[in-house]
């Protein structure tokens, strides 16, 4: 081995332990970001370069580093986020966060003309500031430089098939395969923005029917898996079921209720305004029929699905249908199970007490 490298070599052993240090808050501080923003992440991981790795690097460019300090990515993290904007959310937490090397950090996305494509990433060479973590017998903590990429997952489905394909080697490549490479990145760039936009459009509006939800204005919202869940945050169901918890003093354990989402477009329900018209008008015969079903028992706990169950037997009974309707209501909260069909018999037997079945 080349003198000068067994030399740099010597020095990454003996600051492996500074290395692992190094790592160790870098990683610690990106998960807090992440925390802190929310982001939806394919990936958060940081490295340090393995011995093998490294000397293969510098049998290569070993002359042109004067001490192994000069090699800026012994460490490195990697931020793979599933949305583009999300890269600039992270971009700009690192630079709030760490010492960023300006001369030697790039930002891939502004390389390239507008009519180039390929690989897109942020690359930030950093050192950790004392602010964040100083220790007096490990100053150099603080001097070591890193790297960490930030980029979106299809930005990373690029690099792995540059590298692949060793499109960026020294080797000749035809340009028909060029051409090809070309159109691929150009895709991937045009579907990285999409899903951006996609996403934002759901976003917006999300928070346009959350507006009407909340107001009350029930007749514009679309009955569907969002404004349903809305509408149960909203307290579609809360009063009925205070009101039921009240026959036994019972406590409320609240569980999904998105099965009843499938209930109610059985129902033939189109907004949230049918759900809500079922709900105020069968709300009494709901509320007579648990005093049927509780009173007297030995229950301390019910379900938030105790008020929308109720609510769809009694419209079931009194709407002519019979047992194996209930039955089937009760396949479909709660899934199939052995006891459906006793408890649609004793449902069932409840209705007929209040006049609801034959």
């Amino acid at each position: 081995m080349d003198p000068h490298v067994e030399l740099l070599m010597e020095q990454y052993r003996e600051n492996l332990p500074t290395y692992e240090k190094i790592r160790d808050i870098i990683l610690e501080n990106i998960q807090n970001f992440q925390a802190g923003f929310n982001a939806l992440v394919n990936n958060i991981g940081s490295r340090i370069k393995t011995e093998k790795s490294l000397q293969g690097k510098l049998e290569l460019k070993g002359s042109k580093y004067a001490s192994v300090f000069d090699v800026t990515d012994i460490v490195g993290a990697r931020i793979v986020t599933y949305y583009s904007d999300d890269v600039d959310k992270f971009a700009a937490k690192i630079e709030q966060t760490f010492d960023i090397d300006w001369e030697n950090s790039t930002d891939k996305r502004k390389l390239f003309n507008i009519d180039q494509f390929g690989y897109m990433s942020i690359h930030y060479i950093c050192k950790i500031p004392k602010e964040m973590y100083y220790d007096e017998k490990n100053p150099l903590i603080n001097e070591i430089r890193f790297e960490i990429q930030i980029r979106s997952v299809l930005q990373h489905a690029w690099a792995t098939i540059e590298h692949d394909t060793g499109y960026k080697s020294d080797v000749e490549i035809p340009k028909d395969y060029l051409r090809a490479l070309n159109r691929l990145a150009s895709l991937l760039e045009l579907a990285d923005e999409s899903f951006c936009d996609i996403r934002n459009s759901i976003d917006d509006y999300r928070r346009r029917v959350r507006q009407v939800v909340s107001s009350g204005n029930f007749a514009e919202v679309e009955l569907n898996g969002d404004t349903f869940n809305m509408y149960v945050e909203n307290g579609g169901f809360e009063s009925l079921n205070k009101r039921i918890a009240t026959i036994n003093n019972m406590e409320i354990q609240v569980v999904p209720l998105n099965e009843f989402l499938k209930v109610f477009k059985a129902f033939e329900f189109k907004t949230l305004k049918d759900v809500d018209d079922f709900a105020k008008e069968y709300s009494d015969l709901a509320y007579e029929f648990s005093i049927r079903q509780f009173d007297g028992k030995d229950i301390d706990i019910i379900s938030s699905a105790a008020g929308p169950l109720a609510l769809s037997v009694v419209f079931v009974l009194s709407k002519g249908m019979g047992e194996q309707i209930i039955k089937k209501l009760l396949d479909s909260v709660y899934g199939p199970r052995k006891t459906n069909e006793k408890q649609a018999a004793r449902l069932m037997e409840i209705g007929r007490t209040m006049g609801l079945a034959k």
